[in-house]
């Protein structure tokens, strides 16, 4: 199938027809939960492909197909995003993303598979047990200070692990954002800066190759499907039940990557 590419840009090397089909339906699927709700993609792509491509490979290649998968949902996003709240955010996101990936760029693989999932599991516990919305019941929530807090620790938690900021940030959002439209809106307008942000710091780092491109550029019609169809679902139903199953996924998914970093590192 690649015959004609130069070996060093061979998309995929090194990995079966299995794995490859792996990657093409992690990405679909993280793709449709963008386009469905504005955010989520990254974490069960990343689960997923780290242990069918290595973690460095996984998270860059996931950073390329979401910001296509952005693209067709950009105008939307501009126009109907709470501005007012998504302001104060914007400092502390690009700082946090930048320290987050600068970070990632510097870790083995071996760590790198622990780190992973220890953070991804935290995100998700936290997610779930609501913890940033009963520590917050009591804050005053359009603060700057708070915002600018909540955007920094969000932004270096979705650098460092290549997704997870906006389970975090999302809790912050749903308190300020007056409607689902709006939250979702805000959700991608954060989300390319802080793609925008990772994407300079992995260049200028070294880390995006031309056979990344190459792969992100296969994947790029799937993922447009995916995202293209998950914004539909949006506009039909919000499951709730597809939320809890999800994390109980990505939560296994987290602990199988824990058990195979220490493994490597033992």
């Amino acid at each position: 199938m690649t015959d004609w590419l130069p070996t060093d840009v061979t998309p995929f090397a090194g990995i079966g027809w299995w794995a490859m089909a792996g990657v093409f339906a992690a990405h679909g699927f993280g793709c449709f939960i963008r386009g469905a709700f504005g955010f989520g993609s990254n974490m069960p792509i990343v689960i997923i492909t780290t242990f069918l491509l290595g973690p460095h490979h996984a998270v860059l290649l996931a950073l390329l197909t979401t910001v296509v998968a952005q693209l067709n949902l950009i105008p939307t996003a501009l126009k109907d995003a709470d501005w007012p709240v998504a302001r104060p955010l914007m400092v502390g996101l690009v700082v946090g993303t930048a320290l987050g990936t600068w970070l990632f760029t510097i870790l083995s693989a071996k760590w790198l598979v622990l780190v992973l999932g220890v953070l991804l599991c935290v995100i998700i516990l936290m997610d779930s047990s609501k913890l940033v919305g009963r520590l917050t019941k009591h804050m005053d929530l359009r603060s700057r200070r708070l915002a600018t807090g909540f955007a920094f620790t969000g932004g270096t938690m979705g650098g460092l692990g290549g997704g997870g900021a906006f389970y975090f940030l999302v809790v912050y959002l749903k308190h300020t954002c007056a409607t689902a439209t709006a939250l979702r809106s805000t959700n991608v307008a954060l989300s390319v800066l802080v793609m925008t942000t990772r994407m300079i710091v992995v260049i200028l780092a070294g880390r995006m190759t031309l056979s990344l491109v190459v792969e992100g550029l296969l994947l790029t019609p799937f993922v447009i499907a995916a995202t293209w169809y998950g914004a539909r679902v949006f506009r039909t139903t919000t499951p709730a039940r597809f939320f809890t199953a999800l994390q109980i996924l990505l939560l296994a998914g987290a602990v199988a990557l824990i058990v195979k970093g220490i493994g490597q590192l033992a």
